[in-house]
Formats: structure tokens, C-alpha cells, sequence
């Protein structure tokens, strides 16, 4: 396939990268706090929220390049942005091994609907595997996440206005063949709002052809 520079167009849009990219700095970006002198998230009350996780990940982790957040960090991070009205509703898809344990002590009370890559044991994987070509180059790597994949091509297929994130949800649950997705928090919500109101509209491109799967971690 001919190469296409995405990281072109996107690179001067890009607010934190390489070391700059932490635990630290995650958790003040989605806090509001902005003591570390970077762009953070400054929503209110009356806001929709929508977190999306990709990365390596073990029991009780979620990792960064060279740190990582536990559950217990996420979970107090989550309600303070609970308890100082950050959001109206939160939305949070995680990608990663084991990321169902990230979420099993989500309450429902708090508004945030969490939609995880797999339980609390099983590895992600990756798809568009198979040393694929790019440019006329072999790249020894998957092009995506099986998880991140489904729902992003489900998305770009369906007009997310007339499917609710619980749809949306059971969608990708399906689609997903090497791990098994879970929700947790807000259960309720999820099953009547539209997956619009923190996805945009979806339906931009057609269908993507199946691929390979291999353990990502």
C-alpha cells in the first residue's frame, strides 16, 4: 500500500509527547489541574466527557511509556472530577490487557459509563497483523488493536445517533473475537443515550476488511 502521512497533518495539534507523556501528567490533564503548565481538561457541569485509553496494561495498571496508573489513582481521579462537576456524563473506553481491572470498583452513581478491551485477565490483541506493507516497507508490527478497531469501524459504518452506547457496546462485544469486552458504572445511562452525544455522528468510510489477530498486550 502506498503510504500515507497522517502524523503530518495531526502533529501540530498534538499537546503532550514522548516524555512528556506520564501518569502524572495524565492524571492532571483529566483533573483540571494545571499546575504542571500544560493544556488540561477544563469541562463543567452541563459536559459530556469522552476518555479514550491505548496502551499496555496489567492487573490493576494502566501503563505509560515510563509510569504507569494504578486503580486506585484512576478511581480517586474519577471522583474528584466527580465531586468538583467536571462533567455532566463521562464516557471511558480503555484498550488495554486486563483493563477490566481498572474498572471493577466503578459505582454507578457517579455518571461515568467505562467500557474496557477485556476482564480483569485476559491480554488485548492486536489486528491487521502479519509483517503488512507500507510504503513498500515491512512493518514487523499490528497496524491497530482488535478492541479500538471494532468500534472505530463500527463507527465510521453507523449513524451513531440512532444507536445507544449500550447498542454500541453489545456491537463490539460481538465483533470482538480474541478477548471479551465489559462495561461497568452507568449501566442505565448507557442503555438510553446515543452513542452520538461523545462519538460524533459516525458513518465517514466504508467497512474495513477482516484481518489477523496476535496477542498485543
Amino acid at each position: 500500500a502506498e503510504a500515507n502521512d497522517v502524523y503530518a497533518s495531526v502533529k501540530d495539534h498534538i499537546d503532550y509527547k514522548g516524555k512528556q507523556v506520564g501518569a502524572d501528567t495524565y492524571l492532571q490533564v483529566i483533573t483540571g489541574n494545571a499546575s504542571g503548565g500544560g493544556k488540561v481538561l477544563q469541562s463543567g457541569p452541563e459536559d459530556n466527557v469522552f476518555l479514550y485509553f491505548v496502551d499496555h496494561g496489567a492487573p490493576g495498571i494502566m501503563f505509560f511509556p515510563e509510569s504507569q496508573v494504578h486503580e486506585v489513582d484512576l478511581m480517586n481521579a474519577l471522583h474528584l472530577m466527580h465531586d468538583t462537576r467536571m462533567y455532566k456524563n463521562l464516557v471511558f473506553f480503555v484498550d488495554a490487557c486486563e483493563s477490566g481491572s481498572m474498572f471493577e470498583n466503578l459505582p454507578a452513581d457517579i455518571n461515568v459509563f467505562a467500557v474496557t478491551a477485556g476482564t480483569a485477565t485476559e491480554s488485548g490483541y492486536g489486528k491487521y497483523c502479519g509483517s503488512p506493507k507500507v510504503g513498500g516497507k515491512v512493518i514487523p508490527a499490528c497496524l491497530g488493536e482488535e478492541f479500538s478497531c471494532t468500534w472505530l469501524e463500527e463507527a465510521d459504518v453507523t449513524d451513531l445517533s440512532t444507536v445507544t452506547l449500550q447498542a454500541l457496546y453489545e456491537i463490539v462485544q460481538h465483533g470482538v473475537e480474541k478477548s471479551h469486552p465489559q462495561e461497568f458504572g452507568a449501566l442505565a445511562y448507557a442503555n438510553t443515550t446515543d452513542a452520538d452525544a461523545f462519538l460524533g455522528h459516525g458513518k465517514t468510510a466504508p467497512a474495513a476488511a477482516a484481518a489477523l489477530t496476535q496477542d498485543e498486550g
